[in-house]
């Protein structure tokens, strides 16, 4: 009989040793936030793309439309202002030769958006009925 019981406990054990489940606080804290991240990431593609629609839809009505110029400026100005504080903030940061192709990419993407943001500006200076 207690062979019986102790084959009994012996299949109990590895049954619950196969079968044991992960605890959450036991898992590694990049794995409890996994699902967290994917949304955040998800969430943050999604809103990206809609302001690259919405910036390309008001850079084509730019030319026709004064309000859309002046939206289309105000959001280049913004972008060019944040990217040159990117720059200030890279410069000062110890890094090897990533960090230096990435500033030389930031400051062409400064370049050009200036350009666009010249070209605005002389759409909405040509335009009588811009919005102040």
């Amino acid at each position: 009989m207690t062979s019986v019981l102790r084959r009994l406990l012996h299949a109990l054990e590895v049954l619950r040793s196969h079968h044991r489940r992960r605890l959450p606080f036991v898992t590694l804290p990049l794995e409890r936030r996994r699902p967290r991240i994917a949304a955040e990431d998800y969430a943050a593609r999604h809103s990206i793309e809609h302001t690259l629609d919405r910036k390309a839809e008001l850079r084509r009505l730019a030319p026709s439309h004064p309000a859309a110029a002046q939206r289309y400026h105000q959001l280049l100005t913004y972008e060019l202002q944040g990217l040159r504080e990117v720059v200030t903030v890279l410069d000062s940061t110890a890094g090897g030769r990533d960090l230096q192709e990435c500033l030389a990419e930031t400051r062409r993407e400064i370049d050009r958006l200036a350009i666009e943001v010249a070209w605005c500006s002389t759409l909405l200076e040509k335009s009588p009925t811009a919005p102040a």
